[in-house]
């Protein structure tokens, strides 16, 4: 017989102390000056919306901004003032707001109508940007010279008008060494709140980006200066997190983040697995860790993007387990599956039923799905259950998976489309159809848009 009494974990506290050892906390493996704390700086709201086909109105702006602030962000990017008078009014609007412990920011280009637009929204605090890399400054047509004065000229409208301002590199990854420390020590000179480092491109390695940190901390003056330093990645070749975590362990104390990863192309750093990182080191974020979850969910909603079920610590996934002998270890104590408790998170353990399932799995199940825990089984009893679901799911056709598989797929696409060709091809044809006559385009102006010139 089998009693299914309730689970008592096997292992206290001080014994998994004792029997799990942390190569991370060996002396040496990361730098001994690494900070103690960092001030998280969210850029779901600016760099977040231009995930292609998301598009946020002013009431689900303020909803992100609202949850950001509740759960101890730092700083949060809300927009670009000078992109359009719409743009500008959500910026203020979110200025507005009674946020406890976030400063809301807006972006500029180092133009003074650029800055300008910020001083309209009401805003306090800026964050100046710009390439600096030879490629813009080639698209440009300036040179290092005239870019340090226009960025000169920007720092000095900005303090005449009582602004406090961040200098943001963009490119700075793909920079001349000599020009990134210049532009770097300008920022510096002028008392900039912040200095972050972009790899705009996502082009950095975890090493590089370290080598990036040591190199602006070692040949810039930072003698009496308050400029933090801080690193903005990209997720090109899947390493904007890492990166972000080994520029923070050498020294960076702004981390940029986006919510779920958000963020043009492969998506910028993300919020909740930055955090949790540097969190398991000993960096204190000062992040609400059990409202991770619910924030995910709160912007994956509103950005109608769905996430991985693989999404590490926030997807339906990451607590998941099916496999007999883990079932039967994790109820032994979960750490022996799980690197954390999934309830700091805000998440839930699941245990689902299937090809890989075993006895504890069924115990498990009597337990939690049917509460049921005092019941004495035959053990045959409970191999005949864990056969008969092996069987169900061995036996069953994916036919009818694989169907809705497509049509998720189909409706995720359109989630992601943004304007459709035919959408474009009206707006054209009502400004531009004068212009289109004589041109190969002219025979489709009044059907379907065309799929491109005669070959």
């Amino acid at each position: 017989m089998t009693s299914l009494k309730k689970s008592q974990y096997q292992f206290s506290k001080a014994d998994l102390e004792e029997l799990l050892y942390d190569y991370n906390q060996i002396p040496g493996v990361l730098p001994k000056d690494r900070p103690d704390k960092v001030s998280i700086w969210d850029e779901t709201l600016r760099d977040g919306e231009q995930t292609p086909g998301v598009f946020l109105n002013v009431e689900e702006k303020k909803s992100i901004a609202l949850f950001l602030d509740e759960i101890g962000t730092a700083k949060i990017a809300v927009g670009f003032p000078a992109v359009s008078p719409s743009e500008l009014e959500i910026v203020k609007t979110i200025n507005q707001l009674d946020l406890h412990k976030a400063t809301v920011l807006g972006i500029a280009r180092p133009r003074l109508s650029d800055i300008d637009a910020c001083l309209k929204a009401d805003l306090r605090e800026i964050v100046i940007f710009m390439p600096i890399s030879d490629l813009h400054l080639r698209i440009f047509k300036i040179d290092y010279a005239e870019q340090l004065e226009m960025i000169q000229d920007a720092y000095d409208y900005a303090r005449d008008h009582g602004l406090s301002y961040n200098w943001v590199t963009e490119d700075g990854s793909r920079a001349k060494p000599d020009h990134l420390l210049k532009i770097g020590q300008l920022a510096i000179d002028n008392k900039a709140k912040s200095m972050i480092l972009g790899d705009t491109v996502g082009i950095l390695q975890p090493d590089s980006s370290a080598y990036l940190i040591e190199l602006l901390k070692s040949k810039l003056n930072w003698v009496n200066s308050t400029t933090e330093l801080g690193i903005h990645t990209h997720n090109d070749f899947g390493q904007a997190v890492a990166n972000t975590c080994a520029a923070v362990f050498h020294g960076a104390t702004i981390p940029h983040v986006c919510v779920n990863g958000y963020g043009e192309r492969a998506g910028n750093a993300a919020f909740e697995e930055v955090v949790m990182n540097l969190e398991g080191m000993g960096i204190h974020t000062g992040i609400k860790l059990e409202k991770l979850t619910e924030l995910s969910y709160l912007v994956e909603g509103i950005f109608t993007l769905p996430l991985s079920a693989h999404k590490p610590i926030v997807g339906s996934n990451a607590f998941a387990h099916e496999s007999g002998l883990h079932i039967n270890a994790l109820l032994a104590h979960p750490a022996t599956y799980e690197p954390i408790n999934p309830a700091w998170v805000g998440q839930k353990r699941r245990i689902y039923l299937g090809k890989f399932s075993g006895s504890s799995a069924i115990i498990n199940a009597f337990e939690t799905k049917l509460k049921l825990s005092e019941l004495n089984l035959p053990r045959q009893v409970i191999q005949n259950i864990v056969q008969d679901i092996k069987n169900l799911q061995e036996e069953s056709s994916k036919e009818e998976k694989i169907v809705l598989f497509n049509q998720t797929k189909q409706l995720v696409e359109k989630l992601r489309a943004g304007i459709s060709d035919t959408e474009f091809f009206e707006i054209a044809k009502k400004h531009a159809g004068a212009y289109l006559k004589g041109t190969w385009a002219e025979g489709n102006l009044q059907g379907d848009p065309p799929d491109g010139p005669p070959s």
